[in-house]
């Protein structure tokens, strides 16, 4: 499988999200842990539209489980996964971008 981004910084500190997601391509993964889960809460407008447009060039989008509970979140736009399953998504790639 191809690449995955995790993203672990809040949207609303830094652009790096956007600049990341500018690369992924087909079969990559997109993964928010830590901060970075606040992606879901008032995504800003141009992250919104990257992720819909690398959605629809088929890059997954995951958010860990965990990260989301301890900050008190719960609507998410991407899959849920606990930490075997972010381990799984590790295996699963060639490479890692963080």
């Amino acid at each position: 499988m191809g690449y995955l981004f995790i993203f672990s910084v809040s949207p609303f500190k830094r652009n790096e999200i956007e600049l990341h997601l500018k690369l992924a391509r087909e079969g990559d993964s997109c993964i928010f842990i830590q901060n970075g889960v606040v992606a879901c809460k008032g995504t800003p407008q141009s992250l919104k539209k990257l992720v819909e447009e690398k959605r629809s060039q088929g890059v997954s989008f995951y958010f860990l489980k965990e990260d989301l509970e301890a900050r008190g979140i719960e609507h998410v736009w991407g899959n849920l996964v606990d930490y075997d399953g972010f381990l799984d998504l590790i295996e699963r790639h060639e490479k890692i971008i963080h």
